[in-house]
């Protein structure tokens, strides 16, 4: 099943199956807490919103590793160097700030946040489609829509 949603591609464009596999893994938590979050016992949906948070704050700031591991880069000139790392921690501070804000503003933050992160991918591909293997932003367009709709589904239970 998996494979065939990606087996008509050119080679170069298939979404590796382990990346596939272990993104869609990764959005488990995602649709569990936020579906957990429904729940009309007060104690179960306080502990999955608060488990939602805590796992979105995390990935967010996986997310703006990527930033980093691209500054890394031997060829970059100091400018270019300083602006992928500075916005390589911008995700985790946002994310961070999000989960102290109380949870009416702090998931509008995180999404906020998931949203300028996949934007700010998206302007890196284009500028340098070289960064990233052409199958990487479908994949991470599939995932962010994902976060972003269970994120919307915590919104409208807190």
């Amino acid at each position: 099943m998996l494979g065939s949603l990606h087996s008509h591609a050119p080679a170069s464009e298939r979404i590796p199956l382990p990346a596939l596999v272990l993104g869609i893994a990764g959005l488990l938590p995602f649709v569990f807490f936020a579906a957990l979050g429904w729940s009309g016992d007060p104690l179960t949906r306080g502990h999955a919103l608060t488990t939602y948070f805590a796992y979105a704050a995390s990935i967010l700031s996986f997310l703006g590793g990527l930033h980093w591991a691209l500054g890394l880069e031997p060829d970059l000139s100091n400018s270019e160097r300083w602006l992928r790392m500075s916005w390589a921690v911008l995700p985790p501070l946002v994310a961070w700030a999000a989960v102290l804000a109380p949870w009416r503003v702090g998931i509008w933050l995180m999404l906020a946040m998931y949203v300028a992160q996949y934007g700010a991918d998206m302007l890196l591909n284009r500028a340098d489609p070289s960064h990233y293997p052409a199958w990487f932003m479908r994949l991470r367009f599939g995932l962010t829509v994902v976060v972003l709709l269970t994120g919307l589904a915590v919104a409208t239970r807190i």
